[in-house]
Protein backbone atom coordinates (compact mmCIF):
# COMPACT_ATOMS: atom_id res chain seq x y z
CA UNK A 1 0.00 0.00 0.00
CA UNK A 2 1.02 3.23 -0.22
CA UNK A 3 -0.76 6.77 0.14
CA UNK A 4 0.75 9.55 -2.03
CA UNK A 5 -0.28 12.84 -0.28
CA UNK A 6 0.21 14.77 -3.61
CA UNK A 7 -0.82 14.78 -7.14
CA UNK A 8 -1.81 17.08 -9.42
CA UNK A 9 -4.61 14.87 -10.83
CA UNK A 10 -7.89 17.04 -10.92
CA UNK A 11 -5.99 19.84 -12.75
CA UNK A 12 -4.66 17.10 -14.96
CA UNK A 13 -8.01 15.94 -16.03
CA UNK A 14 -9.60 19.13 -16.74
CA UNK A 15 -6.77 20.25 -19.18
CA UNK A 16 -7.00 17.04 -20.97
CA UNK A 17 -11.16 17.58 -21.14
CA UNK A 18 -10.69 20.73 -23.15
CA UNK A 19 -7.89 19.61 -25.28
CA UNK A 20 -10.98 16.92 -25.95
CA UNK A 21 -9.18 13.80 -23.98
CA UNK A 22 -12.03 12.81 -21.71
CA UNK A 23 -11.61 9.43 -19.84
CA UNK A 24 -8.04 11.30 -19.23
CA UNK A 25 -7.14 9.52 -15.51
CA UNK A 26 -8.04 5.95 -17.04
CA UNK A 27 -5.91 5.95 -19.76
CA UNK A 28 -2.70 8.02 -18.53
CA UNK A 29 -2.44 7.34 -14.71
CA UNK A 30 -4.70 4.17 -13.68
CA UNK A 31 -2.38 1.48 -14.90
CA UNK A 32 0.60 3.14 -13.89
CA UNK A 33 -1.15 4.09 -10.22
CA UNK A 34 -2.30 -0.06 -9.91
CA UNK A 35 1.19 -0.70 -11.14
CA UNK A 36 3.06 1.01 -8.47
CA UNK A 37 0.92 -0.38 -5.49
CA UNK A 38 -0.85 3.50 -4.78
CA UNK A 39 -3.83 2.65 -2.73
CA UNK A 40 -4.68 6.01 -1.45
CA UNK A 41 -3.63 9.72 -2.15
CA UNK A 42 -4.66 13.57 -2.70
CA UNK A 43 -5.39 14.75 -5.86
CA UNK A 44 -5.53 18.69 -6.24
CA UNK A 45 -6.73 21.41 -8.21
CA UNK A 46 -3.80 23.64 -8.85
CA UNK A 47 -4.99 26.10 -11.02
CA UNK A 48 -2.30 28.65 -12.14
CA UNK A 49 -2.08 31.88 -10.14
CA UNK A 50 -1.69 33.74 -12.88
CA UNK A 51 -5.14 33.13 -14.67
CA UNK A 52 -7.24 35.84 -14.30
CA UNK A 53 -10.74 33.52 -14.81
CA UNK A 54 -12.19 32.44 -11.46
CA UNK A 55 -14.63 30.39 -13.18
CA UNK A 56 -11.40 28.28 -14.24
CA UNK A 57 -10.68 26.99 -10.90
CA UNK A 58 -14.74 26.55 -10.41
CA UNK A 59 -14.48 24.48 -13.64
CA UNK A 60 -11.48 22.07 -12.27
CA UNK A 61 -13.85 20.73 -9.83
CA UNK A 62 -16.97 20.76 -11.98
CA UNK A 63 -14.86 18.55 -14.78
CA UNK A 64 -12.77 16.49 -12.61
CA UNK A 65 -15.10 15.08 -9.84
CA UNK A 66 -18.13 14.11 -12.73
CA UNK A 67 -15.07 11.86 -14.18
CA UNK A 68 -13.38 10.55 -11.03
CA UNK A 69 -17.50 9.51 -9.70
CA UNK A 70 -18.00 7.86 -13.90
CA UNK A 71 -15.69 5.45 -12.90
CA UNK A 72 -16.53 4.73 -8.96
CA UNK A 73 -16.29 1.07 -9.94
CA UNK A 74 -12.27 1.61 -9.78
CA UNK A 75 -12.37 4.94 -7.80
CA UNK A 76 -13.85 5.97 -4.65
CA UNK A 77 -14.22 10.06 -4.04
CA UNK A 78 -13.44 9.34 0.03
CA UNK A 79 -14.10 12.24 2.71
CA UNK A 80 -13.28 10.25 6.07
CA UNK A 81 -10.58 8.01 7.24
CA UNK A 82 -13.46 5.01 6.84
CA UNK A 83 -14.34 5.72 3.54
CA UNK A 84 -10.37 5.11 2.65
CA UNK A 85 -9.99 1.61 4.40
CA UNK A 86 -13.21 0.44 3.04
CA UNK A 87 -12.02 1.52 -0.37
CA UNK A 88 -8.99 0.12 -0.11
CA UNK A 89 -10.92 -2.93 0.84
CA UNK A 90 -12.74 -2.69 -2.11
CA UNK A 91 -9.87 -2.97 -4.31
CA UNK A 92 -10.43 0.93 -5.59
CA UNK A 93 -8.42 3.57 -5.25
CA UNK A 94 -9.36 6.03 -2.14
CA UNK A 95 -9.20 9.50 -3.12
CA UNK A 96 -9.13 12.76 -1.14
CA UNK A 97 -9.71 15.92 -3.16
CA UNK A 98 -7.54 19.22 -2.20
CA UNK A 99 -6.34 22.76 -3.18
CA UNK A 100 -3.30 24.11 -3.58
CA UNK A 101 -3.91 27.41 -3.69
CA UNK A 102 -6.61 29.29 -2.62
CA UNK A 103 -6.61 32.67 -4.48
CA UNK A 104 -9.49 32.24 -5.90
CA UNK A 105 -11.55 31.95 -2.95
CA UNK A 106 -13.33 35.49 -2.95
CA UNK A 107 -14.33 35.24 1.31
CA UNK A 108 -13.12 32.52 3.60
CA UNK A 109 -16.67 31.03 4.08
CA UNK A 110 -16.30 29.94 0.07
CA UNK A 111 -14.57 27.23 1.44
CA UNK A 112 -17.74 26.08 3.05
CA UNK A 113 -19.12 25.41 -0.04
CA UNK A 114 -16.40 22.98 -1.16
CA UNK A 115 -16.60 21.21 1.82
CA UNK A 116 -20.17 20.48 1.01
CA UNK A 117 -18.46 19.23 -2.35
CA UNK A 118 -15.96 16.50 -1.03
CA UNK A 119 -12.70 18.52 -0.66
CA UNK A 120 -10.98 17.78 2.44
CA UNK A 121 -7.63 19.21 2.18
CA UNK A 122 -6.40 22.47 1.43
CA UNK A 123 -2.95 24.46 1.01
CA UNK A 124 -3.09 28.59 1.31
CA UNK A 125 -0.62 29.39 -1.56
CA UNK A 126 1.14 27.96 -4.01
CA UNK A 127 4.40 30.25 -5.18
CA UNK A 128 2.63 33.30 -4.85
CA UNK A 129 0.96 35.71 -2.50
CA UNK A 130 -2.77 35.99 -2.27
CA UNK A 131 -5.26 37.12 0.10
CA UNK A 132 -4.73 34.76 2.48
CA UNK A 133 -1.34 34.10 2.91
CA UNK A 134 2.59 34.72 1.14
CA UNK A 135 4.19 31.67 -1.06
CA UNK A 136 8.01 30.97 -0.70
CA UNK A 137 8.33 33.30 -3.75
CA UNK A 138 7.18 36.52 -1.47
CA UNK A 139 8.65 36.12 1.61
CA UNK A 140 7.49 39.25 3.43
CA UNK A 141 4.15 38.32 3.73
CA UNK A 142 2.57 35.90 6.14
CA UNK A 143 -0.67 34.61 6.63
CA UNK A 144 -3.19 37.81 6.67
CA UNK A 145 -6.42 37.93 8.66
CA UNK A 146 -8.38 36.17 5.87
CA UNK A 147 -5.97 33.59 6.02
CA UNK A 148 -6.90 33.14 9.83
CA UNK A 149 -10.17 33.19 9.07
CA UNK A 150 -10.35 30.35 6.78
CA UNK A 151 -8.13 28.16 8.83
CA UNK A 152 -10.49 28.76 11.87
CA UNK A 153 -13.35 27.97 9.28
CA UNK A 154 -11.14 24.82 8.03
CA UNK A 155 -10.78 23.29 11.80
CA UNK A 156 -14.00 23.36 12.68
CA UNK A 157 -14.95 21.47 9.37
CA UNK A 158 -12.08 19.17 10.00
CA UNK A 159 -10.10 19.71 6.74
CA UNK A 160 -6.24 19.18 6.94
CA UNK A 161 -4.06 22.11 6.93
CA UNK A 162 -1.01 21.79 4.50
CA UNK A 163 1.92 24.13 4.80
CA UNK A 164 3.30 23.03 1.45
CA UNK A 165 4.50 26.27 -0.63
CA UNK A 166 4.12 28.54 2.55
CA UNK A 167 7.32 30.96 2.97
CA UNK A 168 9.22 30.80 6.79
CA UNK A 169 6.59 33.80 7.73
CA UNK A 170 3.39 32.06 6.65
CA UNK A 171 4.43 28.43 7.78
CA UNK A 172 5.19 29.90 11.80
CA UNK A 173 1.88 31.92 11.41
CA UNK A 174 -0.01 28.90 10.29
CA UNK A 175 1.41 26.96 13.20
CA UNK A 176 0.54 29.66 16.05
CA UNK A 177 -3.24 29.63 14.36
CA UNK A 178 -4.01 26.23 14.20
CA UNK A 179 -4.29 23.17 16.37
CA UNK A 180 -3.45 19.70 16.19
CA UNK A 181 -1.93 17.49 13.04
CA UNK A 182 -0.69 19.90 10.40
CA UNK A 183 1.39 18.59 7.40
CA UNK A 184 4.20 19.27 4.85
CA UNK A 185 2.04 17.15 1.56
CA UNK A 186 5.36 16.86 -0.79
CA UNK A 187 8.73 18.84 0.60
CA UNK A 188 12.22 17.44 0.98
CA UNK A 189 14.78 18.23 3.41
CA UNK A 190 16.60 21.74 3.05
CA UNK A 191 19.37 20.44 4.76
CA UNK A 192 20.78 17.97 1.88
CA UNK A 193 18.91 20.33 -0.79
CA UNK A 194 18.99 23.61 -0.24
CA UNK A 195 16.06 24.73 -1.92
CA UNK A 196 13.36 27.52 -1.37
CA UNK A 197 10.61 24.49 -1.17
CA UNK A 198 12.54 22.66 0.97
CA UNK A 199 12.41 22.54 4.78
CA UNK A 200 14.77 23.10 7.33
CA UNK A 201 15.27 20.58 10.48
CA UNK A 202 13.13 23.50 12.81
CA UNK A 203 10.34 23.55 10.49
CA UNK A 204 9.91 19.78 10.43
CA UNK A 205 10.34 19.28 14.07
CA UNK A 206 7.57 22.03 14.58
CA UNK A 207 5.33 19.52 12.38
CA UNK A 208 6.53 16.82 13.97
CA UNK A 209 5.95 18.55 17.66
CA UNK A 210 2.37 18.46 16.34
CA UNK A 211 1.70 15.04 14.84
CA UNK A 212 2.33 15.57 11.84
CA UNK A 213 3.40 14.14 9.07
CA UNK A 214 5.98 15.31 5.74
CA UNK A 215 5.59 13.87 2.88
CA UNK A 216 9.41 13.43 0.75
CA UNK A 217 8.49 14.13 -3.00
CA UNK A 218 10.53 13.47 -6.40
CA UNK A 219 10.74 16.62 -7.81
CA UNK A 220 14.24 15.98 -9.34
CA UNK A 221 15.26 19.96 -8.13
CA UNK A 222 13.98 19.30 -4.74
CA UNK A 223 16.13 16.47 -4.26
CA UNK A 224 19.49 17.60 -5.37
CA UNK A 225 21.18 20.41 -7.22
CA UNK A 226 23.56 17.74 -9.09
CA UNK A 227 21.95 15.66 -11.75
CA UNK A 228 23.82 12.59 -10.83
CA UNK A 229 21.87 12.73 -7.04
CA UNK A 230 18.90 13.35 -8.71
CA UNK A 231 17.65 9.87 -8.15
CA UNK A 232 15.38 7.37 -6.25
CA UNK A 233 18.38 6.52 -4.06
CA UNK A 234 19.03 10.32 -3.26
CA UNK A 235 15.44 10.82 -2.49
CA UNK A 236 15.66 8.14 0.03
CA UNK A 237 18.58 9.62 1.31
CA UNK A 238 15.83 12.49 2.36
CA UNK A 239 13.69 9.61 3.63
CA UNK A 240 16.21 8.35 5.89
CA UNK A 241 17.77 12.07 7.03
CA UNK A 242 13.90 12.89 8.32
CA UNK A 243 13.15 9.65 9.96
CA UNK A 244 16.25 10.26 12.00
CA UNK A 245 15.11 13.80 12.81
CA UNK A 246 11.77 13.41 13.29
CA UNK A 247 10.93 9.50 14.27
CA UNK A 248 9.50 7.22 12.10
CA UNK A 249 5.76 8.48 12.75
CA UNK A 250 6.34 11.25 10.74
CA UNK A 251 7.56 10.79 7.88
CA UNK A 252 5.40 9.37 4.60
CA UNK A 253 5.33 9.95 1.07
CA UNK A 254 4.03 13.28 -1.21
CA UNK A 255 5.53 12.20 -4.47
CA UNK A 256 4.25 15.53 -6.69
CA UNK A 257 4.49 13.32 -9.72
CA UNK A 258 3.07 15.81 -12.06
CA UNK A 259 5.14 16.26 -15.35
CA UNK A 260 2.02 15.28 -17.11
CA UNK A 261 1.01 18.78 -16.64
CA UNK A 262 3.90 19.36 -19.34
CA UNK A 263 2.12 18.68 -22.81
CA UNK A 264 4.82 16.30 -24.20
CA UNK A 265 6.98 15.63 -21.18
CA UNK A 266 6.70 12.16 -19.75
CA UNK A 267 9.43 11.97 -16.90
CA UNK A 268 10.28 13.62 -13.27
CA UNK A 269 13.78 13.59 -14.53
CA UNK A 270 14.57 11.33 -11.46
CA UNK A 271 16.58 8.38 -12.21
CA UNK A 272 14.61 5.41 -10.40
CA UNK A 273 11.20 7.15 -10.50
CA UNK A 274 10.62 8.50 -13.54
CA UNK A 275 7.03 8.06 -13.71
CA UNK A 276 4.81 7.04 -10.71
CA UNK A 277 4.58 3.46 -12.15
CA UNK A 278 7.95 3.09 -10.55
CA UNK A 279 7.22 4.05 -6.67
CA UNK A 280 7.31 0.70 -5.67
CA UNK A 281 10.75 1.05 -6.05
CA UNK A 282 10.76 3.28 -2.81
CA UNK A 283 10.57 0.24 -1.10
CA UNK A 284 13.45 -1.23 -2.51
CA UNK A 285 15.53 1.60 -1.05
CA UNK A 286 14.17 1.74 1.90
CA UNK A 287 14.55 -1.93 2.59
CA UNK A 288 18.13 -1.29 0.86
CA UNK A 289 18.42 1.30 4.03
CA UNK A 290 17.67 -1.51 6.33
CA UNK A 291 14.53 -0.52 7.30
CA UNK A 292 11.97 -3.65 8.34
CA UNK A 293 8.51 -3.79 6.98
CA UNK A 294 6.69 -2.29 9.74
CA UNK A 295 8.86 0.88 9.04
CA UNK A 296 8.24 0.79 5.98
CA UNK A 297 4.50 0.72 5.95
CA UNK A 298 4.37 3.56 8.27
CA UNK A 299 6.31 5.28 5.79
CA UNK A 300 4.05 4.90 2.62
CA UNK A 301 0.87 4.66 3.89
CA UNK A 302 0.20 4.18 8.04
CA UNK A 303 1.91 8.09 9.23
CA UNK A 304 -0.73 9.91 6.57
CA UNK A 305 -3.79 7.65 7.50
CA UNK A 306 -3.36 8.42 10.96
CA UNK A 307 -3.12 12.23 10.36
CA UNK A 308 -6.46 11.33 8.49
CA UNK A 309 -7.79 9.42 10.55
CA UNK A 310 -7.17 12.09 13.59
CA UNK A 311 -8.44 15.19 11.72
CA UNK A 312 -11.05 14.01 9.11
CA UNK A 313 -12.29 11.33 11.42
Amino acid sequence: MIFDAHGDILTDIYNETKRGNRNSFMTKHYSKYIQAGITQGIFVNWTDPNTCDKSYFESVFDVAIEELITHNDLLSICYTYDDLIKANHKHKIGILLGIEGVKYLSEPEDIIKLYQRGIRHVGLTWNEKNDYAGGVSFPEQGLTEKGRRLLKIMQENQMIIDLSHANPKTFDDIITATYGPIVISHGNVKSLCDHPRNYTDEQMLKVASRGGVIGLCAVANFISKDKDNQTITYLAKHIDYAVKLLGIDHVGLGLDVCYYLDEGKTSTGVKGLETIAEAKNIITELQNLGYDQLNIDKITHLNFLRVVKEVLG
